[in-house]
């Protein structure tokens, strides 16, 4: 089986749409988790240069990497090897994607090497098949060392190259939300995300229900999408609409939960025919969704669909799956850029140096003969006080004149000693009424002491 004229060949006789490839060790336990699970309408496939890792896994389709280079064993935890191994196998890749398959998820762990080395060669190989490719990669702890952390960046960085879209899982995460757990329990929880990721995803496409989301819709929001935000939750109770919107966005352990500005929108309600959706409760879940992706703040999602699907084995509770994409797309639908996963690259970007305000320091003299250097302290510049205003002048040059006028005019019109004596009517032309023109008239006359 692992020799290097192999063939691959898929057991079932089912050929599904959906491919669920695990690369290197990382990988290759998340997709044993999902084949453990029983995730329906997926076909699973492992890839390692590990012969003795894919012999003790019981996922059925498995494939070898580099069988000349690596002899069967791993790559070492070196990217360049994990690249080498796949390029080496990369007619059998070609091979075991190119049957009926039309969409591609890649799980690996970023960092070593295998996974971080081999997951973009079968990126770009389905890529070049047409392929809608979707990874769900998880980043190493911070104790792992800042190698392990910059060669898992530029596994992430190629593998954006070649996918739809990247989904990232924190393994640092786990320190902080299982801090007590035992860590088997904590890496299955991390293994249950990427298990959830990609059977989220995949019932959207092969579960039927009333209103129907399929492929298609799936690659619309998916497709060049870049940067996306997954998110799936179950609730039950009186806010189950609520609560398991809320929870499907807040998913500890992914690297992104933000789904601000998202352009693409498709989200699932999955449900018991013994308890249907209400209206209520989708307007619940919309007006969530719109919420988060800021239309207060006029934005809108170009596309927004919501399927409904029916699901006996629900009951009570409700099932909520949500994709938003497209957060970094040009008006054409293409991505503007990529968005930087995790973490700092080894080599920082050399900063420009400003160079600095002079400041008034003691000035240096260096004359021309040997002498001692002399220290010549500046004198303070002080600033001159501002110019008193000019004060008003109210004085005239024909002010003296002017007053003596006003005295001489006022004296004369001092009344004299002689015109003291005379009766003021006299002194002022005030004329007098002859008694002879008032009419004559009764006049009673009284005395007080009468």
């Amino acid at each position: 089986m692992f020799d290097q004229d192999y063939t691959f060949e898929n057991p079932q006789r089912y050929k599904s749409i959906i491919k669920v490839i695990g690369v290197g060790g990382g990988g290759s336990n998340a997709v044993r988790h999902m084949y453990e699970l029983g995730i329906k309408d997926v076909d699973f496939v492992i890839c390692n240069t590990d012969v003795q890792a894919l012999n003790d896994s019981p996922v059925p389709n498995k494939l070898q990497l580099g069988t000349g280079l690596t002899k069967g064993l791993g790559a070492g935890t070196k990217a360049e090897a994990g690249r080498e191994a796949a390029l080496e196998s990369r007619e059998e890749i070609h091979r075991l994607l190119n049957d009926h398959t039309e969409m591609l998820f890649i799980t690996a762990g970023m960092g070593g090497g295998t996974g971080t080395g081999a997951a973009p060669v079968i990126a770009e190989v389905a890529r070049e098949l047409g392929l809608l490719t979707v990874a769900i990669v998880t980043a190493p702890f911070e104790y792992e060392g800042r190698a392990k952390k910059e060669q898992a960046r530029r596994g992430i960085e190629a593998l954006q190259d070649y996918c739809d879209t990247v989904l990232i899982v924190l393994n640092e995460k786990l320190l902080d939300i299982y801090l007590d757990m035992d860590v088997d329990t904590a890496f299955a929880h991390a293994d249950d995300v990427v298990a959830n990721a990609a059977k989220s995803i995949a019932e959207i496409i092969t579960t039927s229900g009333k209103v129907n989301s399929d492929f298609n819709d799936v690659k619309t929001i998916l497709r060049n999408a870049g940067q996306a935000v997954m998110g799936s939750a179950t609730s039950s109770g009186d806010e189950r609409a609520l609560s398991c919107v809320t929870e499907a966005l807040n998913s500890p352990l992914l690297d992104n939960r933000d789904i601000r500005g998202a352009k693409r929108v498709l989200a699932t309600v999955a449900y018991s025919p013994t308890k249907k959706m209400k209206m209520r409760e989708q307007m619940v879940i919309t007006g969530y969704i719109e919420e988060k992706i800021g239309k207060e703040l006029g934005a809108e999602a170009d596309t927004f669909k919501l399927g409904y699907i029916l699901d006996e084995s629900l009951g009570d509770s409700m099932r909520f799956t949500v994709i938003a994409a497209g957060f970094n797309l040009s008006e054409n639908g293409e991505p503007i850029k990529k968005l930087k996963p995790f973490g700092k690259p080894l080599e920082q970007e050399a900063v420009a140096e400003v160079a600095p305000k002079p400041e008034p320091a003691l000035i240096v003299a260096i004359p021309a003969v040997a002498e001692p250097v002399v220290f010549v302290e500046p004198k303070p510049v002080v600033e001159a006080p501002p110019a008193p205003k000019p004060r008003p002048d109210y004085w005239r040059e024909d002010d003296g004149p002017r007053i003596r006028r006003m005295v001489e005019e006022f004296t004369r019109k001092t009344p004299s000693e002689q015109d003291l004596e005379a009766p003021a009517y006299a002194r002022y032309g005030v004329p007098l009424v002859e008694m002879a023109l008032v009419l004559e008239g009764e006049v009673e006359r009284y005395n007080l002491y009468d």
